[in-house]
């Protein structure tokens, strides 16, 4: 029995709302977002740098700085190159006007033996005017000088050696075979004898070759005997022009 008097005691009123859990209505209010919260769930906004100016250049990535490394070397390897390699050459050649010797002179027998070999392996600027020659191939390559009375193909007949001062002269060829044809030579009873000429060109005139050679050469059989006198030798080494 309802002891209030305004019922309200009463629990079967139809009226009475239903008793709640508390715990499971009441919504905390929402906190405001702050920095430590900022960046959870859905909220996330990733951190954008700011824009750079149009005007700032992008860096390179860092990948091509060992290929700018390499390329630096190659240049300064290409510079280094062009610089030194004309003193390399200079000293190779030396100086302009100074007759270069291609290697140690090679020793000559005084007392050939029955081979009559004076010298094996002599270089063209090392056969001296009335040597004659067997292994002979070209007038560039070293050959084996003979006494004269041995079978040879090939003598030095006549040797001109221009001023080391003077300028290339233009005319060379024709020079060298004005005198080389002045050479008069005894004829060869078993061998057709042309000569051959060799002469500087600009190049080796660059480098010191002042030497005109005319070699007496056999073809079509030997040579047992020398075919001059006398050979000539013009030396121009020291003269100035006036």
């Amino acid at each position: 029995m309802d002891t209030r008097p305004d019922g309200s005691g009463d629990q079967s009123s139809p009226d009475a709302p239903e008793p709640t859990d508390a715990a499971e209505t009441t919504e905390p209010p929402e906190a405001p977002e702050t920095a430590e919260t900022a960046g959870s769930g859905d909220r996330y906004v990733p951190y954008l740098p700011p824009r750079q100016p149009e005007s700032t250049p992008v860096p390179r990535p860092r990948r091509l700085r060992g290929w700018w490394i390499a390329l630096g070397a190659l240049v300064v390897a290409a510079l280094a190159v062009f610089v030194l390699w004309p003193l390399l050459s200079s000293a190779q050649n030396g100086p302009s006007g100074e007759t270069v010797e291609p290697g140690p002179s090679v020793s000559r027998n005084a007392e050939p033996g029955l081979d009559g070999i004076v010298a094996r392996e002599v270089p063209p600027a090392q056969v001296l005017p009335g040597d004659c020659l067997t292994d002979f191939e070209s007038v560039g390559e070293p050959s084996t000088v003979v006494e004269c009375n041995r079978d040879h193909e090939a003598e030095l007949v006549g040797r001109k050696l221009w001023p080391t001062g003077r300028a290339f002269p233009e005319d060379m060829q024709a020079d060298a075979e004005r005198f080389c044809a002045t050479i008069e030579l005894d004829s060869a009873a078993n061998a057709q004898v042309i000569v051959e000429i060799s002469h500087p060109t600009q190049g080796t005139w660059d480098a010191g070759d002042r030497r005109v050679d005319c070699l007496a050469v056999a073809h079509d059989g030997t040579l047992s005997t020398s075919l001059v006198g006398e050979p000539v030798l013009e030396d121009w080494t020291d003269h100035v022009d006036g």
